[in-house]
């Protein structure tokens, strides 16, 4: 590594920002997190409530990289636990196992249904060979591998609701990096042992840490600390100040005062649009268009507290049908028996929608009836076990993949990359869904090109797990 000293701020305290500078740390360097909310872990904190532990969503922590899982079980230590997962998709008053299996739905489903999944994907795939037709939107890629009638019951309803788009306004990209079946043929195959090899499948088992996911992040923050890094938070990016094609610091807005930092390299991991708003409206004026462009759908949780020693088995329910308000639903204590006092357990539920509109505007008492009126039809009765409740929310919780959203983030990586002193990366730096693990080993990867002065690196860490490659495969062990 490079032994000359940098100064270099991180923009956001999430997994990826996190990670870069617990890197960047650990050789000395002056680094400091500037981050807007009043705790660091991004989309990764765990909210703390009367003895009840709530992540913003489901999140674990799985990875091929052994050396990252190395470094992270030797931070944690005894705090690391081990848990099992269990989901399922709750459709149609049935209970599918999540991956979907065609197995599964052979069983459960009537044969009018069966026989209609058999001949919509043989005329598919018909199709599909005489006019070669092309992946244009996510309805596409899975109507061409699939058929029309997995599509209505299963994907499209469930993908409408989390995106609030039709899914034939959704890039492909979407259905490949993370629709986990190559298509019915191949399931077919496996299902009467035609294929021997494994199929690609989500982990049974992963690393979550006994008090939430936050804590993993904690624990990383006090790291940084020790190691000489500075964390600013409450901090809110106003400006890129540049100088020819470097960056020479920023400015940020805490408590109302105005402060800078200056610095030799910017790592950003805040939303492409709001790095691109900070930089000096001249220099940006011809990209403004596409930053604004990219959108972002909003998430809010409606935590739960629950006078029960459990409601299920599951770690996750997926509710694929559209008239439910919730796409999942997530019992915390099957992640670890520490997100809830003994005896008692707790509900979680994610409620995709957008910023300032009917959902996210409901006062907490309205979407707390609408939830339970939701769950009493799905079978799930707590109306007279809550304890107490309260609801959160985040804006940037899910890159809308349009169709033409790639040509937006395109136009905006030439324009950044025309300064030699910044790289993006993480899940709203480079505008990708990614696993928290990719966006950590993206951190690291962004801090290691710095120190090795590897600038043209910087396109190799954005495209990191860039394919249609499924990350989460195999489950870990103790």
């Amino acid at each position: 590594m490079n032994r000359l000293k940098r100064k270099i701020v991180v923009l956001g305290g999430g997994p990826c920002g996190l990670s870069a500078a617990w890197e960047l740390s650990k050789y000395g360097h002056d680094v400091t997190v500037v981050e807007k909310e009043p705790m660091v872990g991004g989309l990764c904190i765990t909210n703390e409530y009367k003895g009840y532990r709530f992540d913003l969503g489901g999140h674990r922590f799985i990875s091929r990289n052994e050396e990252l899982v190395c470094d992270i079980r030797k931070m944690m230590g005894d705090e690391l636990l081990v848990s099992k997962r269990k989901s399922v998709i709750l459709l149609k008053e049935k209970v599918f196992h999540y991956p979907l299996s065609i197995k599964d739905i052979v069983l459960k489903m009537n044969v009018w249904t069966n026989l209609k999944v058999l001949t919509t994907y043989i005329m598919a795939a018909f199709l599909k060979i005489v006019f070669r037709k092309k992946d244009i939107s996510f309805e596409n890629w899975i109507v061409n591998r699939f058929g029309r009638t997995l599509y209505t019951l299963f994907f499209g309803p469930y993908t409408e609701k989390l995106w609030g788009i039709s899914p034939k306004r959704i890039s492909s990209d979407w259905a490949s990096q993370r629709i986990s079946l190559l298509d019915l043929k191949d399931v077919l195959f496996r299902l009467f042992r035609l294929k021997k090899d494994t199929p690609r499948t989500f982990a049974q088992t992963y690393f979550y840490p006994k008090k939430g996911i936050g804590q993993m992040f904690d624990m990383m923050s006090e790291e940084i600390k020790k190691k000489g890094g500075k964390i600013v938070l409450n901090a809110k990016v106003s400006h890129i100040r540049v100088h020819d094609n470097h960056i020479e610091g920023i400015d940020y807005l805490q408590r109302g005062s105005m402060k800078t930092v200056n610095c030799d390299f910017i790592i950003s991991t805040i939303p492409l649009p709001d790095l691109i708003h900070a930089f000096p409206r001249h220099l940006a004026k011809d990209v403004l268009y596409h930053a604004d462009a990219l959108k972002f759908r909003a998430v809010r949780f409606v935590n739960i507290l629950v006078d029960l020693p459990d409601i299920s088995e599951n770690t996750w329910m997926y509710v694929s049908e559209g008239k439910y308000i919730m796409t999942r639903i997530q019992e915390p204590k099957r992640r670890s028996i520490f997100n809830a006092p003994e005896g008692k357990t707790s509900v979680l539920l994610e409620i995709p929608c957008n910023e300032h509109d009917e959902i996210w505007n409901c006062s907490e008492e309205d979407l707390l009836q609408r939830c339970l009126r939701d769950l009493n039809e799905l079978g799930i009765d707590i109306q007279d076990k809550i304890i107490d409740y309260f609801t959160t929310r985040v804006t940037h919780g899910y890159p809308v993949y349009s169709h033409d959203y790639g040509i937006h983030r395109l136009e905006i990586f030439s324009f950044l990359d025309t300064y030699e002193n910044i790289v993006t990366c993480g899940r709203q730096g480079t505008f990708r869904y990614l696993f928290m693990d990719t966006a950590m080993e993206m951190g690291i990867a962004a801090a290691r090109n710095l120190m090795l002065d590897n600038v043209a690196g910087r396109e190799k860490v954005q495209l990191m797990r860039s394919g249609g490659e499924l990350i989460e495969v195999s489950s870990v062990t103790a």
